[in-house]
C-alpha cells in the first residue's frame, strides 16, 4: 500500500515536476501547445489588423481618390470656369472690339458727313456772290424790256402817231431778234466764251438803250427795239449757263434761280418806271427805255473785271488758266475734285460728240430727249404766243 501509495506519489510527484517543468521551460511543448491558440489568434488577429489597416489604408485611399477626384474635378470645374470666363471675357473683347470696330465705322461716317456738311456750311467767297449780281443783271434786262413797253407805247402811239401794225412791230421786233440771238448764242458761246458773250450782250442793250433814249423816229425806235433785242437773247443763252459753270456744287441751284428772280425784280422795276414817268406828256417813254441802259452798262463794266467760265477754259485746253480761276472763285477752298470731276465729264462729252453726230441731231433722234425739248420749247412758245407782253 505504502508502495502503491508511494508509487502513486511518485507518479503524481513526478506528473507535478513534469508539469512544474513544463511550466517553467520556456520552449516546452505544453507552453507551445498552450501558445498555439494565440498564435493562432494572433494569426487570426494579424488579418483583422491587416484587414482594419487595409480598410484604413483603403479609406485613406478612397478618402484621398475622392479627395484628388474632388480636387480634380474641383480643379476641372475651376478650370472650366476660368475657360468659361476666358471665353466669357474673349466674347466680351470680341464684343468690345465689334463694338469698337462698329463705333470705328460709324466715327468715320459721321467724320465724312461732318465734312461734306461743313464743305456746304462753309464760307462761301464773296466774289462768287458778286459774280452772280452781276450774271442775273441780265435776266433784270429782260424783265426790264418786257414790262416797260406795255406802259411806253401808251405815249409812243399819241406822240409819233403810231398805226397799229407799228405798234406790233416794235413791240415784236425785240422778242423775233432776241430768239434769233438765241438761237446764235449757243454757238458764239462755244467759240467766243460766256464771258465775251455776256459782254455782247450787255454792250448790245447799252447801246439799244441809248439809240431808244434818242430816238427821232418811229424807224430809229424799231433800229433801238433790234438792238436790245440781239442783247437780250445772247444774254437769255449765255447766263443761266456761266452762273451754272461758275457757282459752287451746294450753292448752284440757288444761284441759278437768282436769274429768275431778277427777271421778275426787272419786270416790278419797269412798272413802277412806267407809273412815274408816265405823267410827263411828252418824252416820258424816252426815260421809259432809255434807263435799260444803265444795269447794261453797269454789267459790262463789272465783267471787265470778272473772269471766264472754267469749264469753258478747259474745253479749250487752258488748263492752268481754269485750275487758277477756279482757285479764284472758290476762295480757300480745295479744287482738286471739282476740277478733275470737270475734266472727265468734258472728255466724256468729248467722246460722245466725236462719234455719234453734232449735239442738235443727237438730240432729236433720241425718243425722250426729243419730247423733252419740243415741251420746253413749246412752253416757251406758247407763253409768247399767249400776248403775255401786251398785258404786262
Amino acid at each position: 500500500m505504502s508502495r502503491r501509495a508511494g508509487g502513486a506519489y511518485s507518479l503524481r510527484s513526478l506528473g507535478g515536476l513534469m508539469g512544474d517543468r513544463r511550466r517553467k521551460v520556456p520552449d516546452g511543448g505544453e507552453r507551445s501547445l498552450i501558445r498555439a491558440p494565440s498564435a493562432a489568434a494572433g494569426i487570426n488577429t494579424q488579418p483583422a489588423s491587416a484587414v482594419s489597416s487595409m480598410a484604413a489604408q483603403s479609406s485613406t485611399s478612397v478618402a484621398q481618390s475622392s479627395t484628388s477626384q474632388s480636387s480634380t474635378s474641383a480643379a476641372q470645374s475651376s478650370t472650366s470656369a476660368a475657360q468659361s470666363s476666358t471665353s466669357t471675357s474673349q466674347s466680351s473683347t470680341s464684343a468690345a472690339q465689334s463694338s469698337n470696330s462698329n463705333p470705328t465705322a460709324a466715327t468715320t461716317g459721321d467724320l465724312e458727313r461732318a465734312a461734306r456738311k461743313q464743305f456746304q456750311q462753309d464760307v462761301t467767297p464773296g466774289f462768287v456772290y458778286v459774280l452772280a449780281v452781276f450774271s442775273a443783271l441780265g435776266g433784270f434786262l429782260f424783265g426790264y424790256d418786257a414790262g416797260v413797253i406795255p406802259g411806253a407805247m401808251l405815249l409812243l402811239k399819241r406822240q409819233m402817231s403810231l398805226s397799229a401794225g407799228w405798234q406790233e412791230l416794235l413791240v415784236s421786233g425785240t422778242v423775233a431778234a432776241a430768239a434769233l440771238a438765241a438761237l446764235l448764242g449757243g454757238v458764239l458761246n462755244g467759240l467766243l466764251g460766256r464771258r465775251v458773250c455776256i459782254l455782247l450782250a450787255s454792250f448790245s442793250s447799252t447801246l439799244g438803250g441809248v439809240v431808244l433814249s434818242a430816238a427821232p423816229t418811229k424807224e430809229a425806235l424799231l433800229a433801238g427795239r433790234l438792238i436790245v433785242g440781239v442783247g437780250l437773247g445772247i444774254a437769255s443763252m449765255t447766263v443761266p449757263v456761266y452762273m451754272a459753270e461758275a457757282s459752287p456744287p451746294h450753292l448752284r441751284g440757288q444761284l441759278v434761280t437768282v436769274n429768275t428772280l431778277f427777271i421778275s425784280a426787272g419786270q416790278l422795276t419797269a412798272s413802277l418806271f412806267d407809273a412815274t414817268f408816265s405823267y410827263l406828256p411828252h418824252d416820258g417813254w424816252r426815260y421809259m427805255l432809255g434807263l435799260s441802259a444803265v444795269p447794261a452798262l453797269v454789267q459790262f463794266v463789272g465783267f471787265l473785271f470778272l473772269p471766264e467760265s472754267p469749264r469753258w477754259l478747259l474745253q479749250h485746253g487752258l488748263t492752268q488758266k481754269a485750275r487758277r480761276v477756279l482757285s479764284q472763285i472758290r476762295g480757300n477752298q480745295n479744287i482738286d475734285e471739282e476740277f478733275d470731276s470737270i475734266k472727265s465729264s468734258i472728255e466724256e462729252e468729248e467722246k460722245e460728240a466725236a462719234g455719234e453726230g453734232p449735239v442738235l441731231w443727237r438730240m432729236l433722234t433720241y425718243g425722250p430727249t426729243r419730247r423733252a425739248l419740243l415741251v420746253g420749247c413749246g412752253l416757251q412758245m406758247f407763253q409768247q404766243l399767249s400776248g403775255v407782253n401786251a398785258v404786262m
